[in-house]
């Protein structure tokens, strides 16, 4: 009975988490969606900030998690973390690559017409900044965590009583 209680806990715990994920992605990019007229950046930041708290999460608290006993979720999001890696330092790079070579003259083809200069200087250095704290998190949250799970495998498989 204290396992299903337990489950239970660590549903509504995850549910809880996901609804704060939501909320802080909807506070991040709310003002970039409400500028941008092309979201090809603002759907990456959307994906940095999910993988971000969820990844930073599981590092943390993932004794608290529904996946802290399934062995085969945690070997899944180890191997699928390589390439999720791959793709998350690749969008990165993308886009610094955009700022340096357009620069932020090419970038006003993501807003309206009709945007007021300051608005549109103070929203792409909002973006900038934004887009950079939660990509370089989310990388390295992404290299971290298999290293966690792989701990936390390895526990779980010789009953060590830990997560």
């Amino acid at each position: 009975m204290t396992a299903a209680k337990e489950l239970t806990g660590k549903l509504i715990m995850e549910v809880m988490w996901w609804i704060f994920t939501a909320i802080v992605v909807w506070i991040v990019v709310q003002p970039l969606w409400n500028t941008y007229v092309k979201y090809d950046f603002v759907y990456d930041s959307i994906v940095n900030i999910v993988i971000f708290i969820t990844f930073t999460r599981y590092i943390f608290l993932l004794k608290y998690t529904v996946i802290s006993q399934l062995q085969i979720a945690k070997f899944l999001i180890i191997f699928s973390c390589i390439p999720l890696g791959f793709y998350l330092i690749q969008e990165f790079f993308n886009f610094q690559d955009f700022l340096d070579k357009e620069g932020t003259g090419y970038f006003q083809a993501f807003f309206p017409l009709n945007i007021d200069t300051n608005k549109l200087y103070n929203i792409i250095e909002y973006t900038t900044k934004e887009i950079s704290f939660f990509a370089v998190g989310a990388i390295i949250a992404t290299i971290i965590l298999p290293f966690r799970l792989l701990i936390s495998f390895w526990r779980v498989y010789n009953n060590t009583g830990t997560v």
